[in-house]
């Protein structure tokens, strides 16, 4: 979140210009330690090549949820693309937390929107294709815990930064021809979050009798 008077809300290009300079920024300890951490080197070396991964020193909001420049805490960046390779977002990373990360905009709610978006046309494919005769074929997508993972296999898949109304829309509408594949023991607990809420009850408006007081 941003704060009245603390810092104005940052555009693309100025994202782009902050996380450039973060690559700039990033020395071959760090590119080991994701490698030893368990990234792919491909990975790493495509995300270095665009730009999108770097450290810089940042300044966490109050509850950590977001960061701007400066500030004495060392992050390990990453830029957030959408499904069009746009950056909508940078986020920073505690290398020392896996499960710990802030955003800088809130826009990006996930790595991996590309393969959101691949989902999503393969579903469309495999209806398309289908027929009484043959059901269409299975569609999967893999869900990582935390960018970490994410970058351990690949990017093959989507990690989600923000548990929030976009995410839960957007993988609530793959339905039920795309199947969300989690780590062992998360199953139920996604289920949980993408549960809609319980439906109105309906009933028929009784007439009033009389006048009302």
């Amino acid at each position: 979140m941003y704060r009245a008077g603390f810092a104005m809300r940052p555009g693309a290009d100025d994202m782009a210009c902050e996380l450039l300079s973060a690559a700039a920024a990033m020395p071959w300890a760090a590119v080991q330690m994701l490698q030893g951490m368990g990234a792919d080197r491909h990975l790493i070396a495509r995300l270095s090549g665009a730009g999108d991964l770097g450290v810089a020193r940042v300044e966490l909001s109050g509850n950590g949820a977001t960061w701007t420049p400066g500030g004495a805490t060392q992050r390990l960046l990453i830029g957030v693309r959408d499904a069009d390779g746009e950056l909508i977002d940078v986020a920073a990373l505690a290398s020392h937390c896996r499960d710990e990360w802030a955003l800088r905009t809130g826009d990006g709610w996930a790595l991996g929107l590309d393969m959101l978006a691949q989902a999503e046309q393969a579903r469309d494919e495999a209806q398309a294709a289908a027929s009484p005769a043959k059901p269409p074929r299975a569609v999967r997508l893999r869900l990582f815990a935390d960018p970490f993972d994410w970058m351990g296999a690949g990017g093959a898949g989507l990690c989600v930064l923000d548990w929030g109304l976009p995410a839960l829309t957007a993988l609530r509408a793959l339905g039920e021809r795309v199947t969300l594949t989690v780590e062992a023991g998360a199953q139920e607990r996604l289920r949980q979050l993408l549960a809609h809420g319980g439906l109105p009850r309906v009933e028929a408006a009784h007439q009033a009798r009389g006048l009302a007081a």
